[in-house]
């Protein structure tokens, strides 16, 4: 499912009822928002152990590793 979303004054969205059903999204529910090159992935995270996984491994990489040390995983 594709729909068009206007993005209001302070960045916010509205995300369209029948993906939130679909989806399970509810209030509190977390999201995990992802750049990459020209689009924007937006998905819901059930699982906190799941979550911390995630954000560990992409900031933390970011953060702590030299370009250096990031080109020397690259074959791993």
């Amino acid at each position: 499912m594709t729909k068009l979303v206007t993005v209001g004054e302070k960045g916010q969205i509205v995300i369209p009822k029948k993906m939130r059903d679909d989806l399970k999204i509810g209030k509190g529910t977390k999201l995990i928002v992802t750049e990459d090159k020209d689009k924007i992935t937006i998905k819901p995270v059930n699982d906190d152990k799941y979550l911390f996984m995630l954000l560990s491994e992409s900031s933390l990489a970011k953060d702590w590793l030299t370009e250096e040390e990031d080109k020397a995983w690259e074959h791993l």
